[in-house]
């Protein structure tokens, strides 16, 4: 054994051009072989043309391997840029190559409704006194409103009336403030009001837990569950260590608004709330924010919000004549400061969109990185920063880049997407007005096709909201009066299908009996503010439904001789509703990092995805077979022909009997 463990093999040198046994150099690299070629089986029926991706398919590498060297330098270059340098749109190879925009960039893109403000202001009016009071009693004051520039900073104005020279009350816009959302409350008897409040917003951290902030909750329950089991053991040492990492851990904080009310505004107008809701946004959005100092929070947070807002006009046949739509992405950022050499140092945000400039570009760390379901590239015109945006270091490297404000929710950026033309809308609304004589008839169906986005499969429509406006005259059919103001008549809920074998008993059970609306999902009523029948329903489709159901709404409506047809009657409803993704734009938020950051750790991220619509959808208008109800009512029916006069004809008289010989009487 020990002449073995010493024995020494020594490999023979080789001269040039000698070839060892097996004929391969050894210490060279292996040639690699090309692979077989398939067989000549015609399969043109079998094969499938879609080009999906399979990643346990080697010949394609295979296939690279083999090339020979010369054939290198013909290779196209990898990314967004072509041949020519020209910007070429790439898919993701995880979804499906279904189009995320619109290619045909020809045509300009039409200005976002209510962006640009012509008029003077708005007749609206204004809660007195500001705030509630226990013995005071709050009351609307008639106001004329302006929102004007002084300089740099807008202002917005209150006038007793639209011919005062100077305003009773003037307001600086600044950046933290904010405009709520619209809502409604009761005006006087006969109907509401529409309300809008502009609000100071300031945060304060406190032990909470806010929607969406699951990481230190999850370790505290992990720890509690622990701790409950070392209790019941008794285990000393184990509560021991629990006390601990729980003072290590600490509780859980949440950075929660509190908000402080400047005013209250209402109008009966429901565009103009939003037309003037929307240039308030629009002055808070080219307003300047800085921060001037270093502060130091105990749990860093950063929330970004991705709206799509989109408007569509549809005719009556359902024909999309007009899509707008842009994407608001907004910030929120809780980030402590640190002091370099006696001078505070801000930390400066990169953040990471899915822009095709971007595309194969993103150098991020690993904690900076928000996980994302596919990979989807959008691109992005008419884009819009916020002043606190380096844009020279967005046009140089297409980076975003910005020091954001202390505790201040803004809206960091804007852009436009132009949406497919052949792609299928969330939502789909058909509304068809028959007039028959004296009855008129509303009927609406509501279609949710499915899977409106590829990502995430179904996504629901929420808070949806249709108007029907109403002619004036009408209205008094759908009004109720109950003690100290006038109702609304509310819908009746009735199911679709068909039951089987009701024929055998529908002759036991009494018909339901009319009512004025039906639906089959939601709530309807009349509401007065909006002069419209409108239709609410928190979802679609609803728990457990699917897609392609139909959602119905009828309203039979029996007009009497006095009432008046008008000779127009509405040409729009209108339709509002939400989604909880970016279901428009495919807008996703790849990645946050922080530059000069105070703390090692990377700050909590939260990140909310959302799309506003709003459709205007033409109502179909058609006649009823019936005659008119004044062609009726005097219509007279032409008299029957008269009947020829029957003949009489004379009959024969039967001949007599002859005598007989019986007794018998006949």
């Amino acid at each position: 054994m020990g002449t073995e463990w010493g024995r020494k093999y020594h490999r023979p040198k080789l001269l040039d051009g000698d070839v060892p046994a097996g004929g391969l150099l050894l210490g060279g690299p292996v040639p690699t072989l090309a692979p077989p070629p398939k067989s000549p089986v015609n399969n043109a029926g079998f094969f499938d043309s879609s080009p999906r991706f399979n990643p346990f398919d080697k010949s394609n590498e295979a296939a690279t391997t083999a090339l020979p060297a010369e054939t290198e330098d013909l290779a196209l270059p990898q990314g967004p840029e072509g041949v020519d340098g020209t910007f070429q749109r790439t898919d993701s190879q995880e979804t499906p190559p279904t189009p995320l925009f619109d290619d045909d960039v020809s045509q300009p893109l039409e200005d976002f409704p209510r962006v640009e403000y012509k008029g003077d202001g708005w007749e609206m009016h204004l809660r007195q006194p500001n705030k509630k009071k226990i013995t005071g009693q709050r009351f609307w004051k008639k106001v004329f409103v302006r929102l004007v520039n002084q300089g740099d900073n807008p202002v917005l104005q209150l006038y007793n009336t639209k011919d005062d020279k100077d305003p009773f009350q003037e307001l600086p816009m600044q950046a933290c403030y904010s405009v709520s959302d619209i809502g409604a409350q009761q005006f006087d008897a006969y109907g509401k009001i529409f309300t809008v409040k502009l609000q100071y917003v300031f945060y304060k951290e406190r032990p909470g837990v806010r929607p969406g902030q699951v990481t230190k909750a999850e370790r505290l329950t992990n720890k509690l569950s622990q701790f409950a089991s070392y209790a019941i053991q008794g285990d000393y040492q184990g509560c021991k260590e629990f006390g601990s990492d729980l003072r290590k851990l600490g509780l859980p904080v949440e950075h929660a608004p509190q908000v402080s009310q400047l005013f209250k505004i209402g109008s009966q107008n429901y565009e103009d709330v939003k037309q003037f809701s929307m240039c308030v946004e629009e002055s808070l959005f080219r307003l300047s924010a800085h921060r001037d100092r270093a502060l130091n929070y105990k749990n860093e947070e950063v929330q970004i919000t991705a709206v799509d807002e989109i408007y569509v006009e549809q005719d009556q046949y359902g024909h999309v004549e007009k899509q707008i739509a842009r994407v608001r992405l907004c910030f929120l950022g809780f980030l402590s400061g640190k002091l370099i050499s006696n001078l505070e140092s801000m930390p400066d945000v990169e953040l990471g969109v899915n822009d095709l400039w971007r595309q194969g570009k993103e150098v991020v760390g690993r904690h900076d990185i928000i996980p994302v379901v596919t990979e989807e590239w959008i691109r992005l015109e008419n884009i819009e920063f916020h002043s606190c945006v380096q844009q020279d270091e967005y046009q140089n490297t297409h980076i975003i880049k910005f020091k954001p404000p202390d505790a201040c929710y803004i809206e960091l950026m804007r852009f436009r997407v132009r949406p497919p033309k052949n792609r299928e809308l969330p939502l789909q609304v058909k509304a068809v007005l028959c007039v028959t004589g004296n009855k008129v008839e509303l009927k609406a169906d509501i279609l949710v096709p499915g899977f409106s986005s590829r990502k995430l499969g179904q996504i629901p429509c929420e808070d949806v909201m249709v108007r029907f406006p109403i002619p004036e005259c009408w209205i008094y059919l759908f009004r109720v009066e109950k003690h100290f103001r006038y109702g609304s008549v509310k819908s009746t809920h009735r199911r679709t299908g068909k039951v089987k074998g009701i024929e055998r008993f529908l002759g036991a059970v009494e018909t339901l009996e009319q009512s004025l609306i039906e639906v089959t999902s939601g709530n309807a009523k009349y509401e007065h503010q909006h002069r419209a029948i409108v239709w609410r329903m928190s979802r679609l489709p609803k728990e457990g439904q699917g897609a392609y159901t139909t959602h119905s709404l009828v309203c039979r409506m029996g007009l009497t001789s006095y009432d008046q047809i008008p000779d127009q009657l509405a040409e729009y409803c209108y339709v509002e509703f939400t989604m909880p993704a970016t279901q428009v734009s495919h807008t996703t938020i790849r990645s946050v990092s922080l530059v000069n950051s105070a703390k090692d750790d990377p700050p909590e991220k939260y990140v909310r995805y959302l799309a506003r619509h709003e459709y205007r959808v033409g109502i179909e208008h058609t006649q009823g077979e019936g005659p008119g109800a004044y062609i009726s009512a005097t219509m007279t029916k032409p008299a029957p022909p008269p009947e020829p006069a029957p003949v009489l004809e004379e009959k024969e008289e039967p001949p007599e009997a002859a005598d007989s010989d019986s007794d018998s009487s006949s």
